[in-house]
Parts: structure tokens; C-alpha cells; sequence
């Protein structure tokens, strides 16, 4: 309570006005699948183009490209993408970058996990500030081939052969901290690198190739080790021939922080017998790089990893509240995912699984939903498409075209409409052909269609969910729960530890109705007034005293969901009118 000390006009702020709830988007979508690079961690993409610079493609084995491709033709604006691999996401390919006198400055680590890191090549030199007298700035370009780089030919150089896939240049970096210029503050917009001080100074000039072998560190030109991770011979030992010292070669390991002068007071040392240490002298003309192999992916990558600080797969999209529409395009290529995708929809509470059938789904007959939940709807046949990458004719799961529908239908009409009879918009030609006969006998499974009529192209014809419970048979009611149920759980944040009493109540209640209001205004509920489209209830009638005493507030309220005009019937008869 204020206090009153003296005699005077107070002011005072009084909050009793209802709170606005706003609703929730309904049309971002979280995709999951395999990519050529790139971080694990799910990020945000709001086009392909955007898509290709961050992932770069899929392989062979997945369909995630060309799902988000479709996804954005269709009239998607916003997903998450989470990349899957069978590389651990703390195995990532690495290099230090030393500076003039072999010291560590910089630490470069690739932004995700996986062999094609080692493709990665990050080139120092002398930027434009440089030239003009300051001594600590430098530019590095990052330059990335997709393709193996013993086919690169001088891949330092301004114009190195092939071109790289992916090429960034940072110029005017500068290891001094307070700077806007320091390196650790140009770099996060890196789509292929992250970088972390290791020491003081700026890096020697020279070309450093990222790599996965953790015993030793690839630095510049300047330091110890080569490009490819292996010992160059320092030229204080030139004197020796590389005969002479492979002749006593054997393993031994060398501290990737060690200085230079000190290597060579070792290598010296053993040169003079002084030292019995095993250590192997690796001939630099022969450069080989790690072979590592990132394996197949399983369901439990899928399922991802719940680390502080480092989350994957579904596990990762539990923090995502934005995404309402989960999309893998992959799914029947693995035992137990479309199970598992589905667990986690309803589990979240929020969003909504699209399932594909497989390539080959069988007889009609024997066609049927792969699972009996609310919370996804099923969809067949494939697409023929023109793949992004290739232009070659390619066949795809529909899952990524029909999220984009799902997501332009929300927009156009909103999430009350069924995502049903709109165009499928990148498709050449359908895999299957389904007639009206099969799909009598496919609809009431709750296999949804798409079909090519003559004069309409190609169209989503179906809008049911895969649940066998009739008070959730379509795709719209469900979604229109989830979006209402979100926004009014979003919106009533600031009731908790407010009073439990009449006021709060009142207060609850007026917000409550004013959004439903709103809804019912813009089609999403039936009634001809917004007493016949909903109620809201709070209080006495809704809470017990013991349910106060324990700090319970219930609100009870009962909507009536708008259903889509699934079968058109007109009836027509013969009238002779009045003679």
C-alpha cells in the first residue's frame, strides 16, 4: 500500500482494464532431415535462397531440400530447419591460427559437425587498414568447395579453381577487443565458421585448412603445422636431410600449444641422441587428408539431444514455442520416426505433424493411417518435381508442399479454414492418379488426396485428420483449438499471483471474451451471435474454496468450431411453378 506522510495531491497508476490477447502465428513450420553442412542447432529461414547458403543441399538419401523449396513455392514465409546427422555435434572440424612466432591468437571451429568441414579453407592476409600504416589488421576470407579439394588449384589465390560454393570476406579485422572491427564481432553472420580468442596479436598470413584431427592444429604458413595437419621440419633443421630424419621416425605426440623455438630445442635434442623420444617427421610433399565417414543416421539422432547449451533434432524444437506445423520429409525411410514425430506433437500441445505415405503405399484396400491421433493428418500421392538443385525430374513426399498450403491458407483465410481445394503450386505431374472411387474408399480413412482435375491443375482434396474420433476429424477444427488454446495461454500470463478474487475474475473472464469475440468476427466459429459462438465462465460456479485455498483460478470455456463444407449436395427436382 502507498503511504501518506503529508498533506498533498498524489497521483497514482491503477491497472483495471482487461489485458489484449494476441493470437498466436499459426503458419511457421519446423523442418527436420539431412543436410550437406551446417549447423545442428534449429535455425530460423525465411527463404531456399537463404536455405542453400546456410545448409547448402541434401544428400541422396533425404528429401529435406527440396521439401523446404516446396514449402516457400507454396506460400510459406517462416521455418525452422534442423539438420541431422550421425557425427556428434561436439565433433567438429577445427584449425588455430597462430601468429608470426607459432603462438595460438585465434581458434577457428566449424558452425556444425560433419567431413565436409575439411573442405573448409580460411585465408589471412593484409587488408586495406593495413596498407595504411595499422599493423594489427588483417582480412580473412572463408572459402568452402563442395567438392573433394585435391581438384582445387591454388585455392589461396584471388581466383582459385573451381570456384567455392560458399566464399565470405571479412576485412579490417582486429584483435583489440574494443574495437567494432574485433573479429569475434564480424563473424557471427558466418554460415559456415565461428571464431574464439586463443591469444593476443593478429594471425600470421598464410592459408589454413579446417580439419577433424584434434591431436594437432592446422595453422598458417608461419607455424609448425601444415595445412594438413602434419609437421613441417623448421628451417633450423634444414641442414638435415628428410632421409636422414625419417630414418629415426616414430610416433610421438606433440602439445598443440607449444611453442615454436621449444619444438625445435626437442627436435634438436633428439637429433644429438640427447632425448629418447619416439616421434614420426611426416614428409610435407605428402598430404593426406582424414577420411572421416558421418554414418547413417538413426531415430535417435532424429530424436536429438537434450544438453545445456546444445539441443538437436525434436528435443531442439521442444524451445521453439513459434513452430505449429512439423514437417519430415524422411520419415518412412526409418522405423519408429512418424511415431515419434507424432509423440511430440501431442506432447507439446501445440502444433500439428504432416505425414506422407511412402513412395510405393500399396493397394488401396490395404492403405491405411500410420497412426490414430488428432494431432496429424496424412497425405499421398508423391510429386514430380524439378529438383532446385539439378533441374532434373525428381519424385518427392508431399509434406513440404502441403505445409506451405497449410501456412498460405492460414494467411489468405485463416486457420479456421481448411487447408483443402488450394492449388499445389512446383509440381509437374502426381506419382498416383487416384480416381473418385479410390478415393471413396481412402477419405473415410482419413488419407487425404491429392488429386490432378482436368481445367483446375493439381489440389490438396482432403481434410482430415488421423484420428478416429469424430469430434476431431478435421484438420482445421484441430489446428483452431491449438491456436486458441495457444494464444489464450500466452495471453494470460499476467494472472499468475494476481489475487484470487472477484476482480481478477471479471477481469480474466472480459479478456477471455474479447478475443473469442474477435475470432467469431473473422469467421472461425459458428452462431449468429457471439452468445451461440461461445462461452466463458470464472468463478463460483467454476472454483471450489478448496481450489482457491490451494491457488487454483479455473476458467471453463466452450467454443463451437466452424466444419468445413466437406460434401456439396444440391438437391434438384423438377418444378412446374404456379399454373
Amino acid at each position: 500500500m502507498p503511504e501518506y506522510q503529508s498533506p498533498g495531491v498524489y497521483v497514482e497508476e491503477v491497472d483495471n482494464g482487461t489485458k489484449a490477447v494476441e493470437g498466436v502465428s499459426t503458419s511457421t513450420a519446423g523442418f527436420l532431415g539431412e543436410t550437406e553442412r551446417g549447423p545442428v542447432e534449429p535455425r530460423l529461414v525465411t527463404s531456399f535462397s537463404e536455405f542453400k547458403r546456410l545448409y547448402g543441399s541434401s544428400p541422396e538419401t533425404s528429401d529435406l531440400d527440396v521439401a523446404v523449396d516446396g514449402f516457400f513455392k507454396n506460400g510459406g514465409g517462416r521455418c525452422y530447419v534442423g539438420r541431422v546427422t550421425a557425427a556428434e555435434p561436439e565433433d567438429r572440424a577445427g584449425a588455430t591460427l597462430t601468429d608470426e612466432n607459432g603462438d595460438p591468437v585465434v581458434e577457428v571451429t566449424a558452425n556444425g559437425p560433419g567431413e565436409w568441414a575439411e573442405s573448409v579453407a580460411i585465408v589471412v592476409d593484409d587488408g586495406p587498414m593495413y596498407e595504411e600504416g595499422h599493423n594489427e589488421y588483417f582480412r580473412v576470407r572463408v572459402r568452402y568447395w563442395a567438392c573433394d579439394i585435391e581438384n582445387v588449384d591454388e585455392p589461396a589465390s584471388e581466383q582459385p579453381d573451381p570456384v567455392p560454393a560458399v566464399e565470405e570476406e571479412y576485412e579490417d579485422m582486429t584483435p583489440d577487443r574494443e574495437s567494432s572491427q574485433y573479429y569475434e564481432k564480424q563473424t557471427p553472420t558466418s554460415v559456415l565458421i565461428d571464431l574464439e580468442r586463443a591469444g593476443d596479436g593478429r594471425p600470421a598470413e598464410g592459408l589454413t585448412w579446417l580439419s577433424t584431427d584434434t591431436s594437432s592444429s592446422a595453422a598458417s604458413d608461419g607455424g609448425l603445422i601444415d595445412a594438413e595437419n602434419q609437421v613441417v621440419i623448421p628451417e633450423e633443421l634444414d641442414e638435415q636431410s628428410y632421409n636422414d630424419l625419417q630414418d629415426m621416425a616414430e610416433p610421438f605426440e606433440i602439445d598443440r600449444s607449444q611453442a615454436k623455438d621449444e619444438l625445435v630445442e626437442d627436435l634438436e635434442a633428439i637429433r644429438d641422441g640427447e632425448v629418447e623420444v619416439d616421434v614420426e617427421v611426416v614428409d610435407p610433399t605428402q598430404k593426406e587428408r582424414a577420411d572421416v565417414d558421418d554414418g547413417e543416421v538413426s531415430l535417435s539422432d532424429f530424436r536429438g539431444i537434450a544438453k545445456p547449451g546444445m539441443r538437436t533434432g525434436l528435443e531442439a524444437f521442444k524451445e521453439l514455442d513459434e513452430i505449429s506445423i512439423v514437417c519430415v520429409p524422411d520419415e518412412n525411410d526409418i522405423r519408429g520416426l512418424t511415431d515419434a514425430v507424432v509423440t511430440h506433437c501431442e506432447n507439446m500441445g501445440e502444433r500439428f505433424a504432416i505425414l506422407q505415405t511412402p513412395q510405393t503405399p500399396g493397394p488401396v484396400s490395404e492403405m491405411e493411417t500410420p497412426v490414430d491421433s488428432s494431432y496429424a493428418a496424412y497425405y499421398g500421392p508423391w510429386l514430380r518435381i524439378k529438383d532446385p538443385y539439378t533441374n532434373n525430374e525428381k519424385l518427392v513426399p508431399p509434406g513440404g508442399h502441403v505445409a506451405g498450403i497449410f501456412a498460405r491458407s492460414d494467411v489468405e483465410h485463416g486457420v479456421h479454414k481448411a487447408p483443402a481445394n488450394e492449388t499445389v503450386r512446383g509440381v509437374l505431374e502426381l506419382q498416383y492418379d487416384y480416381t473418385k472411387g479410390e478415393q471413396d474408399v481412402l477419405n473415410p480413412k482419413g488419407i487425404n488426396l491429392i488429386r490432378s482435375f482436368q481445367g483446375r491443375g493439381i489440389r490438396v482434396w482432403g481434410a482430415r485428420t488421423c484420428s478416429s474420433d469424430p469430434s476431431w476429424k478435421y484438420v482445421n477444427v484441430r489446428r483452431l483449438f491449438l491456436y486458441i488454446e495457444q494464444s489464450i495461454d500466452e495471453g494470460t500470463q499476467w494472472v499468475v499471483f494476481e489475487p484470487n478474487d472477484v476482480d481478477t475474475w471479471a477481469r480474466v473472464r472480459q479478456t477471455v471474451e474479447n478475443f473469442l469475440t474477435t475470432v467469431w468476427r473473422e469467421g472461425g466459429l459458428q452462431g449468429t451471435s457471439a452468445d451461440e459462438a461461445f462461452y466463458v465462465k470464472c468463478g463460483e460456479e467454476t472454483m471450489t474454496q478448496d481450489d482457491i485455498d490451494n491457488g487454483r483460478l479455473i476458467v471453463e470455456i466452450g467454443i463451437a468450431p466452424v466444419k468445413p463444407a466437406e460434401f456439396v449436395v444440391f438437391r434438384i427436382g423438377q418444378w412446374t411453378g404456379d399454373s
